[in-house]
Protein backbone atom coordinates (compact mmCIF):
# COMPACT_ATOMS: atom_id res chain seq x y z
CA UNK A 1 0.00 0.00 0.00
CA UNK A 2 1.33 3.41 -0.95
CA UNK A 3 2.04 6.71 0.86
CA UNK A 4 4.41 8.17 -1.27
CA UNK A 5 4.08 12.14 -2.54
CA UNK A 6 3.12 11.22 -6.15
CA UNK A 7 -0.30 9.85 -4.78
CA UNK A 8 -1.08 13.24 -2.65
CA UNK A 9 -2.67 14.12 -6.03
CA UNK A 10 -4.67 16.68 -3.83
CA UNK A 11 -1.79 19.45 -3.92
CA UNK A 12 -1.95 19.45 -7.43
CA UNK A 13 -5.65 20.56 -7.67
CA UNK A 14 -4.04 23.98 -6.97
CA UNK A 15 -2.61 24.01 -10.64
CA UNK A 16 -3.61 27.31 -12.32
CA UNK A 17 -6.43 27.03 -15.14
CA UNK A 18 -6.85 23.03 -14.18
CA UNK A 19 -10.82 23.86 -13.48
CA UNK A 20 -11.70 22.70 -9.97
CA UNK A 21 -14.41 20.91 -8.33
CA UNK A 22 -14.24 17.89 -10.51
CA UNK A 23 -17.98 16.85 -10.16
CA UNK A 24 -19.05 19.79 -12.02
CA UNK A 25 -19.77 20.59 -15.63
CA UNK A 26 -16.33 20.83 -17.96
CA UNK A 27 -17.59 24.01 -19.11
CA UNK A 28 -18.80 25.39 -15.93
CA UNK A 29 -16.23 25.32 -13.47
CA UNK A 30 -14.53 28.30 -11.43
CA UNK A 31 -10.81 29.12 -10.22
CA UNK A 32 -11.54 28.22 -6.25
CA UNK A 33 -7.83 29.85 -5.43
CA UNK A 34 -5.96 32.36 -6.00
CA UNK A 35 -2.99 30.66 -8.23
CA UNK A 36 -3.67 31.56 -11.60
CA UNK A 37 -0.78 31.05 -15.03
CA UNK A 38 1.12 34.44 -13.82
CA UNK A 39 2.43 33.06 -11.03
CA UNK A 40 2.05 29.44 -11.32
CA UNK A 41 4.26 27.24 -13.71
CA UNK A 42 7.81 28.93 -12.54
CA UNK A 43 9.75 25.71 -11.08
CA UNK A 44 10.40 22.09 -11.19
CA UNK A 45 8.21 21.91 -8.12
CA UNK A 46 5.23 23.70 -10.09
CA UNK A 47 5.84 21.51 -13.45
CA UNK A 48 5.45 17.93 -11.13
CA UNK A 49 2.36 18.98 -9.07
CA UNK A 50 0.61 20.20 -12.45
CA UNK A 51 1.65 16.72 -13.97
CA UNK A 52 0.15 14.99 -10.83
CA UNK A 53 -2.92 16.66 -11.65
CA UNK A 54 -3.23 15.33 -15.15
CA UNK A 55 -4.09 11.85 -13.49
CA UNK A 56 -6.69 12.89 -10.65
CA UNK A 57 -9.52 12.80 -13.08
CA UNK A 58 -8.58 9.50 -13.75
CA UNK A 59 -10.02 8.64 -10.10
CA UNK A 60 -13.19 10.38 -10.33
CA UNK A 61 -13.33 8.41 -14.26
CA UNK A 62 -12.91 5.18 -12.14
CA UNK A 63 -15.22 5.97 -9.53
CA UNK A 64 -17.82 7.80 -11.34
CA UNK A 65 -18.79 6.47 -14.67
CA UNK A 66 -16.65 3.50 -15.81
CA UNK A 67 -17.22 0.48 -13.88
CA UNK A 68 -21.17 1.44 -14.04
CA UNK A 69 -20.89 2.18 -18.15
CA UNK A 70 -18.04 -0.96 -19.34
CA UNK A 71 -18.94 -3.21 -17.05
CA UNK A 72 -22.95 -3.18 -15.70
CA UNK A 73 -24.01 -2.50 -19.20
CA UNK A 74 -22.35 -5.42 -20.58
CA UNK A 75 -22.94 -9.37 -20.32
CA UNK A 76 -20.74 -9.80 -17.50
CA UNK A 77 -22.84 -8.06 -15.01
CA UNK A 78 -25.91 -6.85 -13.66
CA UNK A 79 -26.80 -3.63 -11.59
CA UNK A 80 -27.21 -5.23 -8.02
CA UNK A 81 -27.94 -2.79 -4.78
CA UNK A 82 -31.31 -2.47 -3.40
CA UNK A 83 -33.64 -2.62 -6.25
CA UNK A 84 -34.50 -0.23 -9.31
CA UNK A 85 -34.43 2.94 -7.14
CA UNK A 86 -31.45 2.03 -5.87
CA UNK A 87 -28.69 3.96 -8.73
CA UNK A 88 -31.78 4.84 -10.82
CA UNK A 89 -29.15 6.21 -13.28
CA UNK A 90 -26.99 2.53 -13.40
CA UNK A 91 -30.21 1.12 -13.50
CA UNK A 92 -31.22 2.95 -17.12
CA UNK A 93 -27.55 1.63 -18.13
CA UNK A 94 -28.00 -1.86 -17.29
CA UNK A 95 -31.38 -2.15 -18.92
CA UNK A 96 -30.33 0.43 -21.96
CA UNK A 97 -33.51 2.87 -21.22
CA UNK A 98 -30.65 5.83 -20.39
CA UNK A 99 -30.49 9.10 -22.18
CA UNK A 100 -28.32 12.27 -22.55
CA UNK A 101 -29.45 13.12 -19.18
CA UNK A 102 -27.50 10.23 -18.00
CA UNK A 103 -25.31 11.12 -14.78
CA UNK A 104 -22.74 8.49 -15.52
CA UNK A 105 -22.64 9.14 -19.14
CA UNK A 106 -22.31 13.27 -18.00
CA UNK A 107 -19.29 12.01 -15.53
CA UNK A 108 -17.04 10.30 -17.91
CA UNK A 109 -17.68 13.16 -20.36
CA UNK A 110 -16.32 15.71 -17.97
CA UNK A 111 -14.10 14.10 -16.11
CA UNK A 112 -12.18 13.07 -19.36
CA UNK A 113 -12.17 16.58 -20.67
CA UNK A 114 -10.88 17.79 -17.21
CA UNK A 115 -7.91 15.92 -17.82
CA UNK A 116 -7.43 16.66 -21.28
CA UNK A 117 -7.30 20.54 -20.36
CA UNK A 118 -5.01 19.85 -17.35
CA UNK A 119 -2.99 18.02 -20.25
CA UNK A 120 -2.84 20.87 -22.20
CA UNK A 121 -1.93 23.35 -19.81
CA UNK A 122 1.03 20.84 -19.10
CA UNK A 123 2.58 20.51 -22.15
CA UNK A 124 1.97 24.12 -22.74
CA UNK A 125 3.81 25.79 -19.73
CA UNK A 126 6.19 23.17 -18.64
CA UNK A 127 8.41 23.71 -21.61
CA UNK A 128 8.48 27.41 -20.82
CA UNK A 129 9.95 26.98 -17.27
CA UNK A 130 13.31 28.20 -16.52
CA UNK A 131 15.86 26.13 -14.65
CA UNK A 132 14.18 22.88 -14.39
CA UNK A 133 15.86 18.98 -14.55
CA UNK A 134 15.95 17.97 -18.29
CA UNK A 135 15.20 14.59 -17.17
CA UNK A 136 12.04 16.15 -15.58
CA UNK A 137 10.77 18.29 -17.64
CA UNK A 138 10.60 15.51 -20.63
CA UNK A 139 9.64 13.29 -18.11
CA UNK A 140 6.17 15.79 -17.67
CA UNK A 141 5.79 16.40 -20.57
CA UNK A 142 5.83 12.56 -21.85
CA UNK A 143 3.34 11.76 -18.82
CA UNK A 144 0.74 14.49 -20.41
CA UNK A 145 1.11 13.24 -23.86
CA UNK A 146 -0.03 9.46 -22.54
CA UNK A 147 -2.87 11.00 -20.34
CA UNK A 148 -3.79 13.06 -23.28
CA UNK A 149 -4.05 10.14 -25.70
CA UNK A 150 -5.30 8.10 -22.73
CA UNK A 151 -8.51 10.02 -21.90
CA UNK A 152 -9.43 10.92 -25.91
CA UNK A 153 -8.83 7.19 -26.77
CA UNK A 154 -11.85 6.76 -23.44
CA UNK A 155 -13.73 9.01 -25.03
CA UNK A 156 -13.66 8.21 -28.50
CA UNK A 157 -14.26 4.57 -28.07
CA UNK A 158 -17.08 6.00 -25.99
CA UNK A 159 -18.92 8.92 -27.94
CA UNK A 160 -17.68 8.66 -31.31
CA UNK A 161 -16.83 11.96 -33.09
CA UNK A 162 -16.03 14.71 -29.60
CA UNK A 163 -14.53 17.99 -29.42
CA UNK A 164 -10.65 17.97 -30.11
CA UNK A 165 -8.01 20.87 -29.16
CA UNK A 166 -5.13 20.51 -27.86
CA UNK A 167 -4.07 23.83 -26.36
CA UNK A 168 -5.70 25.10 -22.98
CA UNK A 169 -8.86 26.59 -24.19
CA UNK A 170 -11.13 29.54 -22.68
CA UNK A 171 -14.71 29.30 -21.56
CA UNK A 172 -15.52 31.52 -24.63
CA UNK A 173 -14.17 28.82 -26.74
CA UNK A 174 -15.96 25.98 -24.46
CA UNK A 175 -18.61 27.08 -25.47
CA UNK A 176 -18.68 27.04 -29.60
CA UNK A 177 -15.96 24.08 -30.00
CA UNK A 178 -17.38 21.64 -32.56
CA UNK A 179 -17.03 18.15 -32.54
CA UNK A 180 -14.49 16.48 -34.32
CA UNK A 181 -13.99 13.14 -36.49
CA UNK A 182 -13.03 10.29 -34.71
CA UNK A 183 -10.05 9.62 -37.36
CA UNK A 184 -8.56 13.15 -36.77
CA UNK A 185 -9.02 12.14 -32.89
CA UNK A 186 -7.53 8.65 -33.19
CA UNK A 187 -4.70 10.27 -35.30
CA UNK A 188 -4.05 12.90 -32.06
CA UNK A 189 -3.96 9.80 -30.02
CA UNK A 190 -1.54 7.60 -32.35
CA UNK A 191 0.59 10.61 -32.25
CA UNK A 192 0.40 11.34 -28.06
CA UNK A 193 1.15 7.86 -27.51
CA UNK A 194 3.85 7.38 -30.01
CA UNK A 195 5.50 10.75 -28.73
CA UNK A 196 5.07 9.77 -25.01
CA UNK A 197 6.82 6.36 -26.07
CA UNK A 198 9.73 7.86 -27.19
CA UNK A 199 9.88 10.28 -24.19
CA UNK A 200 9.62 8.50 -21.48
CA UNK A 201 11.63 6.11 -19.77
CA UNK A 202 12.15 2.20 -20.34
CA UNK A 203 12.59 1.60 -16.42
CA UNK A 204 9.07 1.22 -14.71
CA UNK A 205 8.88 3.96 -11.72
CA UNK A 206 9.76 2.97 -7.81
CA UNK A 207 9.26 4.32 -4.94
CA UNK A 208 8.00 7.74 -4.58
CA UNK A 209 7.35 7.84 -8.01
CA UNK A 210 5.78 4.20 -8.53
CA UNK A 211 2.63 4.48 -10.54
CA UNK A 212 3.80 6.96 -12.91
CA UNK A 213 3.70 5.58 -16.84
CA UNK A 214 6.87 4.87 -18.66
CA UNK A 215 7.71 3.54 -22.30
CA UNK A 216 5.96 0.15 -22.11
CA UNK A 217 2.30 2.08 -20.37
CA UNK A 218 2.31 4.15 -23.98
CA UNK A 219 3.44 1.47 -25.86
CA UNK A 220 1.00 -1.05 -24.70
CA UNK A 221 -2.03 1.92 -24.69
CA UNK A 222 -0.64 2.20 -28.29
CA UNK A 223 -0.83 -1.47 -29.39
CA UNK A 224 -4.58 -1.59 -27.80
CA UNK A 225 -5.44 1.30 -29.86
CA UNK A 226 -4.08 -0.05 -33.21
CA UNK A 227 -6.06 -3.29 -32.36
CA UNK A 228 -8.77 -1.27 -31.92
CA UNK A 229 -8.40 0.38 -35.47
CA UNK A 230 -7.93 -3.43 -37.35
CA UNK A 231 -4.19 -2.49 -37.72
CA UNK A 232 -3.04 -5.92 -36.59
CA UNK A 233 0.39 -4.91 -37.79
CA UNK A 234 1.15 -2.64 -36.27
CA UNK A 235 -0.38 -3.51 -33.31
CA UNK A 236 1.89 -6.93 -32.75
CA UNK A 237 4.60 -4.69 -33.45
CA UNK A 238 3.79 -1.93 -30.35
CA UNK A 239 2.52 -5.28 -28.15
CA UNK A 240 6.13 -6.88 -29.45
CA UNK A 241 8.39 -4.08 -28.47
CA UNK A 242 6.59 -4.65 -25.05
CA UNK A 243 7.05 -8.28 -24.31
CA UNK A 244 10.50 -8.39 -25.79
CA UNK A 245 11.47 -5.52 -23.64
CA UNK A 246 11.71 -8.14 -20.65
CA UNK A 247 10.64 -5.24 -18.16
CA UNK A 248 7.35 -6.94 -17.72
CA UNK A 249 5.72 -10.21 -16.52
CA UNK A 250 2.95 -12.26 -15.17
CA UNK A 251 2.24 -12.31 -11.20
CA UNK A 252 3.09 -15.86 -10.57
CA UNK A 253 -0.61 -15.51 -8.13
CA UNK A 254 -3.18 -13.67 -10.37
CA UNK A 255 -4.42 -12.38 -7.04
CA UNK A 256 -1.55 -9.93 -6.70
CA UNK A 257 -2.72 -7.63 -9.06
CA UNK A 258 -5.64 -6.53 -7.22
CA UNK A 259 -3.66 -6.54 -3.81
CA UNK A 260 -3.76 -3.36 -1.67
CA UNK A 261 -0.52 -4.14 0.00
CA UNK A 262 0.99 -5.73 -4.03
CA UNK A 263 0.10 -2.32 -6.45
CA UNK A 264 2.26 -1.33 -9.30
CA UNK A 265 3.88 -4.91 -9.38
CA UNK A 266 5.63 -6.67 -12.17
CA UNK A 267 2.34 -7.27 -14.14
CA UNK A 268 1.48 -3.18 -14.22
CA UNK A 269 1.40 -0.95 -16.87
CA UNK A 270 -0.61 1.36 -15.92
CA UNK A 271 -3.19 1.40 -12.83
CA UNK A 272 -5.22 4.43 -10.93
CA UNK A 273 -3.91 5.20 -8.03
CA UNK A 274 -6.13 5.61 -5.22
CA UNK A 275 -5.53 6.46 -1.07
CA UNK A 276 -6.64 5.83 1.92
CA UNK A 277 -7.96 9.65 2.39
CA UNK A 278 -10.63 9.44 4.84
CA UNK A 279 -13.93 9.56 4.86
CA UNK A 280 -15.31 10.93 1.21
CA UNK A 281 -18.44 10.29 0.90
CA UNK A 282 -17.84 11.44 -3.20
CA UNK A 283 -16.84 9.56 -6.29
CA UNK A 284 -14.07 12.45 -5.96
CA UNK A 285 -11.99 11.81 -3.54
CA UNK A 286 -8.70 10.41 -3.97
CA UNK A 287 -10.00 6.75 -2.36
CA UNK A 288 -11.60 3.96 -4.39
CA UNK A 289 -15.44 3.55 -3.78
CA UNK A 290 -15.20 -0.12 -5.27
CA UNK A 291 -14.48 -2.07 -2.60
CA UNK A 292 -17.61 -0.78 -0.54
CA UNK A 293 -19.53 -0.79 -4.42
CA UNK A 294 -18.56 -4.20 -5.20
CA UNK A 295 -18.97 -5.66 -1.71
CA UNK A 296 -21.61 -8.32 -0.92
CA UNK A 297 -24.61 -6.14 0.00
CA UNK A 298 -25.00 -5.30 3.92
CA UNK A 299 -22.77 -8.07 5.13
CA UNK A 300 -20.50 -5.65 6.19
CA UNK A 301 -17.14 -7.80 5.70
CA UNK A 302 -16.04 -4.36 3.41
CA UNK A 303 -16.36 -1.06 4.52
CA UNK A 304 -19.94 1.18 5.02
CA UNK A 305 -21.47 -2.37 4.92
CA UNK A 306 -20.75 -3.26 1.04
CA UNK A 307 -23.31 -2.45 -1.25
CA UNK A 308 -23.60 -5.29 -3.71
CA UNK A 309 -23.43 -3.32 -6.95
CA UNK A 310 -21.81 -5.04 -10.33
CA UNK A 311 -23.35 -7.89 -9.63
CA UNK A 312 -21.62 -10.89 -12.23
CA UNK A 313 -24.41 -12.97 -14.22
CA UNK A 314 -24.75 -16.30 -14.68
CA UNK A 315 -23.73 -16.70 -18.13
CA UNK A 316 -20.57 -14.87 -17.12
CA UNK A 317 -19.77 -17.32 -14.31
CA UNK A 318 -20.47 -20.14 -17.14
CA UNK A 319 -17.71 -19.53 -18.63
CA UNK A 320 -14.95 -20.88 -16.54
CA UNK A 321 -13.29 -24.17 -17.80
CA UNK A 322 -13.79 -27.25 -15.76
CA UNK A 323 -13.30 -30.79 -15.45
CA UNK A 324 -14.87 -33.77 -16.29
CA UNK A 325 -17.04 -33.78 -12.91
CA UNK A 326 -17.91 -30.18 -13.65
CA UNK A 327 -15.68 -28.21 -11.07
CA UNK A 328 -14.30 -25.17 -12.04
CA UNK A 329 -10.54 -25.50 -12.48
CA UNK A 330 -9.36 -21.89 -13.52
CA UNK A 331 -7.39 -20.36 -11.15
CA UNK A 332 -8.82 -16.89 -11.43
CA UNK A 333 -12.50 -17.60 -10.45
CA UNK A 334 -11.34 -17.56 -6.26
CA UNK A 335 -9.81 -14.06 -6.43
CA UNK A 336 -12.52 -12.54 -8.91
CA UNK A 337 -16.36 -13.53 -7.85
CA UNK A 338 -17.49 -14.65 -4.64
CA UNK A 339 -19.65 -17.47 -4.91
CA UNK A 340 -22.29 -19.30 -2.86
CA UNK A 341 -20.06 -21.01 -0.40
CA UNK A 342 -16.71 -18.95 -0.57
CA UNK A 343 -15.58 -17.85 3.11
CA UNK A 344 -13.42 -15.06 4.54
CA UNK A 345 -12.78 -15.35 8.45
CA UNK A 346 -16.10 -16.12 9.88
CA UNK A 347 -17.86 -15.04 6.47
CA UNK A 348 -19.69 -17.74 4.18
CA UNK A 349 -20.85 -16.16 0.81
CA UNK A 350 -24.84 -16.87 0.66
CA UNK A 351 -26.91 -18.44 -1.86
CA UNK A 352 -28.70 -15.16 -2.38
CA UNK A 353 -28.49 -11.57 -1.01
CA UNK A 354 -30.58 -8.77 -2.32
CA UNK A 355 -29.59 -7.63 -5.43
CA UNK A 356 -27.60 -10.60 -6.07
CA UNK A 357 -30.04 -13.82 -6.95
CA UNK A 358 -27.34 -16.21 -7.14
CA UNK A 359 -25.24 -15.29 -4.41
CA UNK A 360 -22.60 -13.48 -6.95
CA UNK A 361 -20.21 -10.48 -6.21
CA UNK A 362 -16.89 -9.09 -7.39
CA UNK A 363 -14.37 -10.38 -4.92
CA UNK A 364 -11.11 -8.44 -7.12
CA UNK A 365 -10.70 -5.54 -5.16
CA UNK A 366 -12.15 -6.73 -1.90
CA UNK A 367 -10.18 -4.98 1.33
CA UNK A 368 -11.63 -6.37 4.56
CA UNK A 369 -13.48 -4.21 6.60
CA UNK A 370 -10.76 -4.53 9.65
CA UNK A 371 -8.42 -2.84 7.57
CA UNK A 372 -8.21 0.68 8.38
CA UNK A 373 -4.93 1.21 7.10
CA UNK A 374 -6.36 0.35 3.35
CA UNK A 375 -10.04 1.59 3.87
CA UNK A 376 -11.01 3.83 6.31
CA UNK A 377 -14.79 3.78 5.12
CA UNK A 378 -16.44 6.50 3.69
CA UNK A 379 -15.55 5.92 -0.38
CA UNK A 380 -12.00 5.87 0.77
CA UNK A 381 -10.16 2.36 -0.09
CA UNK A 382 -6.32 2.81 -1.23
CA UNK A 383 -6.61 0.02 -3.28
CA UNK A 384 -5.64 0.23 -7.03
CA UNK A 385 -8.07 -0.20 -10.54
CA UNK A 386 -5.73 -1.73 -13.13
CA UNK A 387 -6.33 0.06 -16.84
CA UNK A 388 -3.37 -1.89 -18.46
CA UNK A 389 -1.81 -5.25 -17.82
CA UNK A 390 0.83 -7.61 -19.23
CA UNK A 391 -1.39 -10.00 -19.82
CA UNK A 392 -3.47 -7.65 -21.85
CA UNK A 393 -0.27 -6.87 -23.81
CA UNK A 394 -0.11 -10.54 -24.36
CA UNK A 395 -3.70 -11.09 -25.49
CA UNK A 396 -3.11 -8.37 -27.64
CA UNK A 397 -0.10 -10.13 -29.56
CA UNK A 398 -2.36 -12.90 -29.55
CA UNK A 399 -5.44 -11.52 -31.48
CA UNK A 400 -2.91 -9.61 -33.37
CA UNK A 401 -0.81 -12.14 -35.11
CA UNK A 402 -3.69 -14.88 -35.16
CA UNK A 403 -3.66 -18.95 -34.68
CA UNK A 404 -0.03 -20.06 -34.76
CA UNK A 405 1.83 -17.47 -33.99
CA UNK A 406 -0.09 -15.96 -31.44
CA UNK A 407 -1.16 -19.86 -29.72
CA UNK A 408 2.20 -18.84 -26.99
CA UNK A 409 0.83 -15.90 -26.02
CA UNK A 410 -2.67 -16.72 -25.24
CA UNK A 411 -0.93 -19.65 -23.19
CA UNK A 412 1.16 -17.80 -21.41
CA UNK A 413 -1.85 -16.54 -19.87
CA UNK A 414 -3.78 -19.41 -19.60
CA UNK A 415 -0.95 -21.75 -17.98
CA UNK A 416 -1.12 -18.91 -15.28
CA UNK A 417 -4.77 -19.32 -15.27
CA UNK A 418 -4.37 -23.24 -14.94
CA UNK A 419 -5.32 -24.72 -17.69
CA UNK A 420 -4.03 -26.64 -20.49
CA UNK A 421 -3.03 -24.56 -24.08
CA UNK A 422 -5.55 -24.21 -26.77
CA UNK A 423 -6.11 -26.87 -29.46
CA UNK A 424 -3.23 -25.98 -32.08
CA UNK A 425 -4.21 -25.22 -35.46
CA UNK A 426 -7.68 -23.17 -34.75
CA UNK A 427 -9.36 -21.57 -37.36
CA UNK A 428 -9.61 -17.72 -37.34
CA UNK A 429 -12.82 -17.33 -36.50
CA UNK A 430 -12.47 -20.27 -33.54
CA UNK A 431 -9.39 -18.39 -32.27
CA UNK A 432 -10.42 -15.08 -32.18
CA UNK A 433 -13.46 -16.39 -30.10
CA UNK A 434 -10.63 -18.27 -27.88
CA UNK A 435 -8.85 -14.73 -27.07
CA UNK A 436 -12.68 -13.20 -26.43
CA UNK A 437 -13.28 -15.53 -24.00
CA UNK A 438 -9.77 -15.33 -22.40
CA UNK A 439 -10.00 -11.17 -22.11
CA UNK A 440 -13.38 -11.89 -20.99
CA UNK A 441 -12.13 -13.63 -18.06
CA UNK A 442 -8.85 -12.04 -17.73
CA UNK A 443 -10.36 -8.70 -17.09
CA UNK A 444 -13.31 -9.17 -15.12
CA UNK A 445 -14.63 -6.19 -13.73
CA UNK A 446 -11.79 -4.16 -15.05
CA UNK A 447 -13.66 -2.28 -17.40
CA UNK A 448 -12.62 -3.66 -20.68
CA UNK A 449 -15.42 -5.74 -22.02
CA UNK A 450 -17.99 -2.90 -23.76
CA UNK A 451 -15.14 -1.90 -25.71
CA UNK A 452 -14.24 -5.54 -26.62
CA UNK A 453 -18.10 -5.64 -27.83
CA UNK A 454 -18.09 -2.85 -29.92
CA UNK A 455 -14.59 -3.24 -31.58
CA UNK A 456 -15.42 -7.28 -32.71
CA UNK A 457 -14.68 -7.26 -36.31
CA UNK A 458 -18.84 -8.32 -37.01
CA UNK A 459 -20.36 -4.99 -36.65
CA UNK A 460 -23.84 -6.42 -35.54
CA UNK A 461 -21.91 -8.40 -32.29
CA UNK A 462 -22.16 -6.37 -29.91
CA UNK A 463 -26.29 -6.30 -30.34
CA UNK A 464 -26.32 -10.00 -31.00
CA UNK A 465 -24.37 -10.81 -27.48
CA UNK A 466 -26.22 -8.06 -25.48
CA UNK A 467 -29.84 -9.23 -26.93
CA UNK A 468 -29.10 -12.91 -26.27
CA UNK A 469 -27.80 -11.93 -22.65
CA UNK A 470 -31.46 -10.37 -21.99
CA UNK A 471 -30.77 -6.99 -22.75
CA UNK A 472 -32.18 -4.65 -25.04
CA UNK A 473 -29.15 -3.10 -26.76
CA UNK A 474 -29.65 -1.31 -29.97
CA UNK A 475 -27.48 -0.53 -32.81
CA UNK A 476 -27.41 3.30 -31.63
CA UNK A 477 -26.13 2.01 -28.41
CA UNK A 478 -22.77 1.27 -29.95
CA UNK A 479 -22.15 5.20 -29.11
CA UNK A 480 -23.45 6.79 -25.91
CA UNK A 481 -25.39 10.37 -26.08
CA UNK A 482 -23.14 13.55 -26.13
CA UNK A 483 -24.34 14.76 -22.57
CA UNK A 484 -27.41 17.16 -22.99
CA UNK A 485 -26.04 19.79 -20.05
CA UNK A 486 -23.12 20.18 -22.77
CA UNK A 487 -24.91 20.81 -25.48
CA UNK A 488 -27.27 23.40 -23.49
CA UNK A 489 -24.11 25.45 -22.90
CA UNK A 490 -22.46 24.67 -26.57
CA UNK A 491 -25.15 24.81 -29.31
CA UNK A 492 -22.37 23.38 -31.49
CA UNK A 493 -22.67 20.17 -29.53
CA UNK A 494 -24.14 17.94 -32.39
CA UNK A 495 -25.98 14.29 -30.76
CA UNK A 496 -25.71 10.85 -32.28
CA UNK A 497 -28.23 9.12 -33.80
CA UNK A 498 -30.94 7.86 -31.70
CA UNK A 499 -30.82 10.00 -28.52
Amino acid sequence: MKTNQFLRLATALLVAGSMSACKEDFLDQKPNNSITDENFYQTEIDAVRATNAVYSPAQGLYNGAAWQILDIMTDDADKGGGGANDGVEVFELDNFTLNSFNPMVTNYYTQCYLGVQRANLVLEKVPKIVGMSQNIRRRCLGEALFLRGFYYYMLVRLYGDVPLYTKPITLSEAYSIKRSSKDLVYQTIISDLTQAGDSLPLARFTGEDAGRVSSGAAKGMLASVYLTLGQKDKASEKALEVINSGIYSLNANYANNYSVYAENGPESLFEIQYRNAGQQWNFYGQGSVVNCFFGPRAQNIVQSSGYGFNVPTQDFVNQYEKNAAGLIIDKRRAPSIWMPGDKFDTYTQPASLEGSPNGYNVRKYFVSANDANADAGGWSCAGNIPVMRYSEVLLIAAEALGSGPGDQYINQVRKRAGLPDLQVGLSADAFLAAVYKERRIEFSAEMHRWFDLIRHPDPNYMVTVMQAAGKNAQARHMLMPIPQGERDKNQNLTQNPGY
